[in-house]
């Protein structure tokens, strides 16, 4: 569930002055939080490749080749604060997806559900002439199988929503994945709930150390 915090980052910034212990124990209570969630999707990685020419991937397709244990070693999670995106928001804590066979067993689908449409020849005016070849841009499967797409997607568990009915936010199908996601969707907002519960423990701990209640005001809402 996403939560916007107002002033979060300035009341990291005072736990550090004021309560540096109280810091690190609030950083530590959160990463135990992530950690739960991390755990639950490596447990979604199968063993082997769900197609063996994905696992035994050459060329091209090598450095995104199906390995267990490096999607495993890719699942991971932070409480280090990001910079600022476009938008101004930072995000405190985060869990990511970052191998690139992990995010291809993630996203597979996402966009295209039944996979790209297979190439088809194109007429271009080139050198004078006209030349007919194969498209072979980003839009279109350049396997030799038109169906390769297709059958690659078909072979994956299904995609999970992580936004459930109830949650807050607009659905869309980046928020729908095989890992991370999944684990979200089963933890049904427990961790986010837990998180900002840890943090706002730790604001009044800190606001009393500081004696800063007009400095530090830290506030929690649900994201439109």
């Amino acid at each position: 569930m996403p939560v916007e915090l107002d002033n979060a980052v300035a009341l990291s910034k005072a736990l550090k002055q004021y309560a540096p212990e109280l810091a690190k124990e609030t950083q530590k209570e959160i990463a135990g939080h992530l950690r739960k969630v991390v755990n639950q999707a490596r447990g979604f990685v199968p063993s082997d490749s769900p197609l063996s020419g994905w696992g035994n991937a050459v060329g091209v397709w090598e450095y995104r080749a199906f390995n267990a244990g490096l999607i495993k070693k890719g699942l991971g999670y932070s409480t280090t604060p990001t910079k600022p995106n476009k938008r101004g928001f930072r995000s405190l804590a985060t869990i990511f997806n970052k191998s690139a066979s992990g995010a291809i067993y993630e996203t597979a689908g996402r966009k295209n559900p039944q996979g790209l449409p297979p190439a088809q020849r194109v007429k271009k005016y080139r050198n004078g002439k006209f030349i007919t070849e194969w498209q072979m841009d980003k839009t279109v499967n350049k396997s030799a199988n038109p169906n390769a797409g297709r059958q690659f997607i078909n072979a994956l568990p299904p995609l999970v929503d992580s936004q459930q009915s109830n949650s807050a936010g607009r659905r869309t199908r980046k928020t729908k994945g095989r890992l991370l996601f999944r684990a979200w969707a089963n933890d049904q907002g427990k961790t986010t709930a837990a998180v900002v519960k840890a943090i706002q423990a730790s604001n009044e701990k800190v606001v009393k150390k500081s004696n800063a209640r007009g400095e530090i005001a830290f506030r929690a809402r649900k994201a439109d």
